[in-house]
């Protein structure tokens, strides 16, 4: 009764100054055009102010074409904390968000999410549940591309490369110039498949499928890099190939740990 009244005052209390009013539009405008399947985000409000935000997929992972504003953290791109740690988060994602402000010496102030994603979960915080009428038609924000979260350096020192200098970043292309075949719908299946188990092992197992995925991903994108015909579609694939590099090595450095939970 208590968190109910203390997250029926925090709506009650959302004004332009107030962070819980963003952090809700954070919240549902992540969970709009969700195409992948059994996929969603969850928002927290930590009491220093901090917005959240953590997903049911692996770690760092971030669906291609959405941006998270500045103010915006991800709990499992969150490089202060070890990867061995981040990975026992895997799969789930109020975990995560109560991991990350662990180690970040706060609390969640609230919790956000649909009534279906909290339903079986203790959010461990007062709940702002989103109603189908606050998912708006598109969930487009303005903010930092995904290479921009999960390795910021990176996206800095490609953003710092002209035009001319992006085939230098590059492997030497193969002598086989043909695609490689594209896999990647019966990869990410596998990806989405541990969400359908409960047993104690599905973080670890989904963490080395992931690591799988975006070893392929990595090497279509090279393949777009190298064959590019203008540089805006060639960085555009540099920055896909560098991400899931990063990804695969974040994932590959979780495995051990959440095989041994």
């Amino acid at each position: 009764m208590a968190a109910a009244a203390t997250a029926g005052a925090l709506r009650r209390r959302q004004s332009g100054t107030d962070p819980a009013q963003f952090a809700t539009r954070i919240g549902a405008a992540l969970n709009a055009e969700v195409t992948d399947v059994g996929f969603f985000w969850i928002t927290a409000l930590a009491k220093d102010g901090t917005i959240v935000v953590a997903n049911n997929y692996g770690l760092g992972y971030i669906p291609e074409n959405v941006n998270l504003p500045e103010q915006v953290k991800m709990a499992t791109a969150d490089e202060n904390i070890p990867a061995t740690v981040r990975g026992t988060w895997a799969t789930y994602p109020i975990l995560a968000l109560h991991g990350w402000a662990q180690h970040n010496n706060t609390d969640l102030r609230a919790v956000i999410a649909t009534e279906d994603q909290f339903k079986g979960f203790d959010p461990g915080a007062p709940k702002i549940i989103l109603r189908p009428d606050d998912i708006p038609d598109s969930g487009r924000m303005e903010g930092r591309h995904r290479l921009q979260v999960i390795a910021p350096d990176a996206a800095v020192r490609l953003a710092g490369i002209n035009a001319a200098g992006l085939s230098e970043v590059l492997p030497p292309p193969p002598t086989d110039s043909a695609a490689p075949d594209d896999n990647r719908a019966a990869l990410w299946f596998e990806v989405f498949r541990p969400l359908l188990s409960n047993v104690p092992d599905r973080a670890a197992v989904q963490l080395q499928a992931f690591v799988t995925y975006a070893e392929h991903a990595q090497e279509l994108a090279l393949h777009r890099a190298h064959t590019a015909a203008e540089p805006v579609e060639q960085r555009t694939a540099i920055a896909d190939w560098v991400y899931w590099q990063h990804l695969s090595v974040l994932m590959s450095d979780a495995i051990a740990t959440t095989a041994a939970v």
